[in-house]
């Protein structure tokens, strides 16, 4: 993937490089050699689609639990 949509992708992520390397486990300078190299490794791509299906499903968890708390307290 093209660095320009990596970058498009982690701001409608809502992540910012330093949340991405922190949760990845990796040092910043790798994240901005890929940067300079125009593009990030293969991996980087399905990984981004699955943190979003994760945080959807969070989401989803939560109101979840809110709603089953909510009956709970009526």
């Amino acid at each position: 993937m093209k660095n320009i949509k990596f970058e498009k992708k982690l701001k409608e992520l809502e992540l910012t490089k330093k949340d991405f390397v922190k949760i990845i486990g990796m040092p910043y300078q790798t994240l901005m050699n890929w940067k300079s190299k125009g593009e990030t490794p293969r991996w980087v791509n399905s990984w981004l689609e699955n943190y979003k299906y994760k945080q959807f499903y969070e989401n989803i968890k939560k109101e979840f639990i809110k709603y089953d708390n909510k009956d709970k307290n009526e």
